[in-house]
C-alpha cells in the first residue's frame, strides 16, 4: 500500500513539474528566422549577439527557414503580425517585427529589445495557433496520464 502512495506522489510531482515548462513564462520573446549563408542574416546575428549577451538563453530562439516546419511557422507568424515576408532575416521581438538587415533594421532591433528588456514582452510564439494547440495537447496528455494512473490505483 505504501508503494502505491509513493508511486502516486512521484507521478504527481512529475506532472506538476512538467506543466510549468510548458507555461508561457519560458517562451522566448525574440524569434529569429534566418538562412545559412545569408549576408543580412549574419549582420543581424552579430547585432543580436551584442544585444542579448546578458539575457537568459530562453529569451531567444532561432529557426533556419530551410527547415519546412520553420518556414511554416514563419508564414503563420507573418499572418498573425499582418506582415508580408519575402526574404530573411526576420526577427519577431514581442509585438514588433524587424524585416531585413541594414542600419534602420539594426536601430529597430535595438529599440525593440531595449523596450522588452525594460517592460517585458509577450512571446511571438503565443500568436502561432499551431504552437498553442501543441502546448494545450501536451497539458491534456499529462492530465490524462495522471487521471489513468489514479484510476488504476483506485481499482487495484
Amino acid at each position: 500500500m505504501r508503494h502505491r502512495y509513493a508511486l502516486l506522489a512521484v507521478v504527481a510531482l512529475t506532472v506538476s513539474s512538467a506543466l510549468p515548462a510548458v507555461a508561457a513564462d519560458e517562451e522566448p520573446w525574440i524569434v529569429v528566422f534566418f538562412e545559412e549563408g545569408c549576408p543580412g542574416c549574419a549582420q543581424i546575428e552579430e547585432v543580436l549577439e551584442g544585444l542579448t549577451s546578458e539575457l537568459p538563453e530562453s529569451a531567444i530562439v532561432r529557426y533556419d527557414v530551410t527547415d519546412p516546419e520553420a518556414l511554416d511557422l514563419l508564414m503563420e507568424l507573418a499572418t498573425a503580425y499582418e506582415v508580408e515576408v519575402s526574404a530573411v532575416p526576420v526577427v519577431f521581438v514581442g509585438d514588433e517585427v524587424v524585416l531585413g538587415a541594414g542600419r534602420a533594421q539594426e536601430f529597430e532591433l535595438r529599440n525593440a529589445i531595449g523596450e522588452c528588456t525594460i517592460r517585458g514582452c509577450p512571446s511571438p510564439l503565443a500568436r502561432a495557433p499551431s504552437l498553442a494547440f501543441r502546448s494545450s495537447l501536451l497539458r491534456l496528455t499529462l492530465f490524462a496520464v495522471l487521471f489513468a494512473l489514479l484510476l488504476w490505483w483506485q481499482t487495484s
